[in-house]
């Protein structure tokens, strides 16, 4: 497997890396903290969910152009359709306010998921050019000889 463009990986892994690391500990502070205080869902929250949905179009196109067609299909299936049906149909019940935290939760998966993805996608390209490099040095090393 060949990374088509190592900067923009690389920027999605940095990405990846922000988005599995402060999102979460940010909206359980703000869950915790200010949802005890008057019983809805804080705007913090939504705002911090928003900021980590943010990130999605670049998601798509770093997949698009390394040509990672599963990743996008179960960027769709598992996390636009559901966010789409989950904010296009919730009500003004008791629970709403945890219904939206569900795509957040998937969307958090699949960044995880896709963050070691991205580990594995580089250590497969070095484990290529290494093994290039050792054939370009074993193939100049017999005609040397």
């Amino acid at each position: 497997m060949t990374i088509k463009n190592i900067e923009l990986v690389e920027r999605l892994r940095q990405i990846l890396d922000l988005e599995v690391t402060y999102p979460p500990v940010l909206i359980t502070i703000t869950f915790l903290f200010l949802n005890s205080i008057n019983n809805s869902l804080p705007t913090l929250t939504i705002l911090i969910i928003a900021i980590a949905k943010m990130a999605i179009p670049f998601i798509v196109y770093v997949l698009l152009v390394e040509k990672k067609y599963i990743w996008l299909i179960s960027l769709l299936i598992f996390i636009i359709i559901p966010s789409a049906i989950i904010y296009s149909s919730i009500s003004e019940s008791v629970f709403s306010k945890y219904f939206l935290l569900i795509p957040f939760l998937i969307f958090y998966f699949y960044c995880v998921l896709l963050k070691y993805a991205v580990r594995d996608w580089f250590s497969e390209a070095e484990a290529k050019a290494e093994h290039e490099e050792m054939k370009r040095e074993m193939s100049k090393s017999q005609t040397d000889k």
